[in-house]
């Protein structure tokens, strides 16, 4: 999954890749390991989410929550992207949502 956004508060744009994206690892961005999974992002959104990670580690799922554990997994990753950062713009490859009975 690629991601990419503006964060209005740091006054930049990000970019943040996972899975078998991440590993182009494009030399603008660092590595963030997590519970046993890495992404790659570029150095402030790095920053922000280890810092997460460390002292906030919950993600919101929808705008009125729930807060669940923040994980580098798809789902859980583009949720704190979209509602703790906020400023998604566009994602490719990103995680299906779930339907009806399934």
């Amino acid at each position: 999954m690629i991601v990419t956004g503006y964060d209005d508060r740091q006054g930049c744009g990000y970019v943040l890749r996972t899975g078998a994206d991440a590993t182009d690892g494009t030399s603008a961005t660092e590595a963030v390991h997590h519970g046993g999974l890495s992404v790659r992002a570029t150095p402030e959104l790095a920053a922000l989410l280890r810092d997460a990670l460390a002292h906030r580690p919950t993600a919101l799922l929808t705008w009125q929550g729930p807060r669940v554990p923040l994980t580098l997994e798809d789902s859980t990753v583009l949720a704190w992207l979209t509602h703790d950062v906020g400023g998604v713009v566009s994602v490719r490859g990103g995680p299906r949502p779930r339907t009806a009975g399934g």
